[in-house]
């Protein structure tokens, strides 16, 4: 079996070949269509419309009969129409069906071009990938986070399968750090690029390979604590270290357990409880003690605190919520009806 890097090369070659034999043919169609038309309109007296109107139907060979020749030269431009027409006709519609295997194919083997804008593009592999894209899909639905198509590119068709996604995400296969991907990927029109390459080195040369090209926000994961700043200074805007925070929970799991559910409930929309942050322009002014009655009262949520350059938590029960400030907030998972 030919490697997919080969058989895409080869699919490139051939829709460029089958573009140009698609314009070659049709406009040797038209061109012999007028010609034939021309000739009928010369030779039978009747209008060029009904003239032209006669050799596409000619050509096409279904014939109505309801314009036919009555002059022997008439006939005989009939007979070469009729000829010529086969031939054509057939070329035309066997280039375009062609035209649309070759578009299944490449659909098939994830080489197809996409053409969106403002999406969202997730670059990467492992167990990262599926996660994201049922937690980002379960914002969509719930109405958290914007509509917009996801594009995931994986690096080889085996990491493709190892992995089963929702029918409308549109998945390509190519390598990351070649040009040529992302530009079928369109991170150019992206409004957010996620990587997780399980590579540091590659989410580096990516982040700036897509900072290059795109005003898209590129949010990172990476294995490493020193590659974080390393990632900060390629342009990401922000950066996951997956390795640490999973360090960091198994180390609760020892002696704090429960932190862990919490944690894990808190950070996936699917679970019973949700923690968002919304905006807080009808607290703002007030004390902390009473905006938590305030939106405990009016909408069931639990205020931790507000998101001002920084988090601040468990802010004094005094203490007022600044102008401008975001809360951060705890509430019932809209999947339970919260």
């Amino acid at each position: 079996m030919l490697p997919s890097t080969i058989v895409f090369r080869l699919l490139k070659v051939k829709l460029k070949v089958g573009r140009n034999r698609l314009l070659l043919i049709t406009g040797a169609v038209a061109g012999l269509a007028l010609t034939f038309a021309a000739l009928f309109w010369y030779f039978e007296k009747v209008d060029f419309y009904t003239a032209f109107y006669w050799a596409v139907i000619t050509m096409a060979t279904i014939g109505y009969g309801d314009v036919t020749p009555q002059t022997a030269a008439g006939r005989a431009v009939a007979m070469v129409a009729a000829v010529a027409g086969i031939s054509t006709f057939t070329a035309l519609v066997s280039i375009i069906a062609e035209s649309f295997i070759s578009s299944t194919l490449r659909r098939m083997l994830g080489m197809q071009k996409v053409k969106y804008s403002g999406h969202y593009v997730v670059i990467g592999q492992g167990s990262s990938i599926p996660s994201f894209v049922r937690e980002l899909l379960s914002a969509i639905m719930s109405g958290e986070a914007e509509m917009k198509p996801i594009v995931v590119v994986f690096p080889n068709e085996e990491e493709r399968r190892q992995v089963e996604l929702p029918e409308e995400v549109e998945v390509l296969i190519g390598d990351p750090t070649n040009p040529e991907t992302l530009e079928r990927a369109h991170v150019r029109g992206a409004s957010y690029v996620v990587l997780a390459l399980e590579d540091d080195s590659k989410a580096v040369f990516t982040t700036l390979m897509v900072k290059r090209v795109s005003k898209a926000k590129v949010l990172v994961e990476v294995l490493s604590e020193e590659s974080s700043e390393l990632l900060k200074q390629a342009g990401a805007d922000r950066v996951i270290v997956s390795r640490s925070l999973a360090g960091r929970l198994l180390a609760s799991s020892i002696f704090e357990p429960e932190v862990v559910d919490v944690i894990d409930d808190l950070t996936t929309a699917l679970g019973s409880y949700d923690i968002a942050v919304m905006d807080g322009r009808e607290v703002w002014g007030l004390s902390y003690l009473k905006a938590l009655q305030k939106l405990r009262d009016k909408k069931g949520y639990f205020l931790l605190g507000y998101y001002k350059d920084g988090p601040v938590l468990s802010p004094p029960l005094e203490g007022k919520i600044p102008e401008g400030a975001k809360l951060v907030v705890v509430r019932a998972s809209k999947r339970l009806g919260g």
